[in-house]
């Protein structure tokens, strides 16, 4: 129990920077886009700090990657043409649908992985800052194009 209370923290802790660092980003008014890719390297760095194997965790950026890259996607068009209301479905709609695919290249790179002789890592912190990083790149990648063709979010 204290162990799982411990790694808990461990994530908290580089979960923080990432939500004040979003906060500080919008308060200056800089590129969404390249500043949510370059967060990135906060939970990468919290998996090396960990002694994590990045390699491990590539199912889990693979499927943050595309899941929250897809999830961006309807958020974004919602928000540009309904607002908040408009992001929010567009979210959540997103999400349920990017979850699946993502999940489906997830379990085929975990496959693919164990093929190769390479054990992929399915423990708290390995899955929980692989995400995460998926998540900023993905994310970010998509706000980068997006705002690359004039979409301002």
């Amino acid at each position: 129990m204290i162990h799982s209370l411990t790694k808990g923290v461990y994530i908290l802790l580089v979960g923080l920077p990432v939500a004040v660092l979003g906060v500080f980003i919008l308060q200056k008014g800089w590129p969404i886009g390249p500043s949510v890719l370059a967060m990135a390297v906060i939970p990468l760095l919290g998996l090396l700090l960990a002694r994590r194997s990045i390699r491990g965790a590539l199912p889990d950026m693979v499927f943050g990657s595309i899941d929250t890259g897809l999830l961006t996607l309807p958020a974004l068009v919602g928000g540009i043409g309904f607002g908040v209301a408009g992001a929010i479905t567009g979210g959540v709609i997103g999400d349920a649908l990017s979850d699946a695919i993502a999940g489906f290249f997830e379990g085929s790179i975990a496959e693919w992985l164990r093929g190769k002789g390479i054990q992929e890592s399915r423990e708290s912190i390995s899955t929980a800052l692989g995400k995460m990083t998926g998540c900023l790149l993905g994310s970010g990648l998509v706000l980068t194009i997006a705002q690359f063709f004039g979409f301002h979010p």
